[in-house]
């Protein structure tokens, strides 16, 4: 994903939370990773070691899923490019 791309992205997910350790884990390589399954359409057993740990990746998919995350991600995306 590119820093302009990653920029727009960014934009439209959670703030991170205030409270707790702060997280170890790389949002815009989750990202990365969610893209290469939805490109590659690979199972999450076989995520490359490249990314997050697959369980990290898919607990972040899972979260933004359920909360519209994604879906407000995919609607910004789509009227970006009309």
């Amino acid at each position: 994903m590119t820093d302009p791309e990653w920029a727009f992205v960014e934009l439209q997910l959670p703030p991170r939370k205030r409270l707790g350790c702060p997280p170890k884990t790389d949002r815009r390589e989750v990202v990365n990773a969610l893209l290469y399954m939805a490109t590659t359409g690979c199972q999450w057993r076989m995520l490359p070691k490249d990314f997050p740990p697959r369980s990290t990746v898919q607990d972040y998919f899972y979260s933004w899923a359920r909360s519209g995350v994604l879906d407000q991600i995919n609607h910004v995306l789509v009227m970006a490019a009309r």
